[in-house]
């Protein structure tokens, strides 16, 4: 038999881990990104600055969030194997979860907050890249530029490059957060 208190961390490791993680990939789109955008016409900060700022940002998020990804989908799958081992005597390998479940099944809700929570990186890669790409093309083009490279992209397409990445990256930020909600609501059922 599982351990209650360790199935309630994991439930608050999971829950909480997926909502931190959605809210701080939606800060970026809904607050940095477009206070960055504003303030360029208050300080004339040129698009290649906000550029510059914006790869911090994405490097800093491409460090820390893929590590708090995993503890959290670690967190529901150890809440979907553990659920399903509660319900039946069935094997509760991680590969088997949805094997003979029911459809709506605790473990398979669980495995389904998992892989939710996962997929910000699958996202990031296939929908993401391009842009992000491009974005740190232009950084790199402006480290080159005193140097005598080439110019630097438009700023009519910084701006649209800025304004794809932070709608793409609102879309990411709800993948966590749907996880988060079926992790409150397997634990309510």
């Amino acid at each position: 038999m599982w351990s209650t208190v360790g199935f309630r961390i994991a439930q608050a490791m999971g829950i909480t881990g997926a909502a931190w993680l959605s809210g701080n990939i939606a800060l970026f789109s809904m607050n940095v990104i477009p206070s960055l955008l504003r303030s360029r016409t208050e300080t004339d900060l040129p698009l290649t600055t906000l550029v510059t700022q914006w790869r911090e940002i994405y490097e800093t998020g491409k460090r820390q969030n893929p590590a708090i990804a995993g503890l959290t989908a670690a967190s529901f799958v150890y809440l979907a194997v553990f659920s399903r081992k509660s319900s039946s005597s069935s094997s509760s390998s991680p590969l088997l979860l949805f094997r003979g479940a029911p459809p709506y099944s605790r473990a398979g809700l669980y495995a389904s907050a998992a892989l939710l929570t996962l997929s910000i990186v699958p996202f990031t890669l296939i929908a993401m890249s391009s842009t992000n790409n491009a974005l740190i093309d232009v950084c790199e083009s402006q480290k080159q530029r005193g140097t005598g490279a080439a110019g630097v992209a438009t700023d009519a397409r910084i701006e649209e490059l800025l304004q794809d990445w932070v709608a793409l990256n609102r879309v990411r930020s709800l993948l966590p957060l749907l996880a988060s909600l079926t992790g409150i609501v397997v634990a309510l059922l």
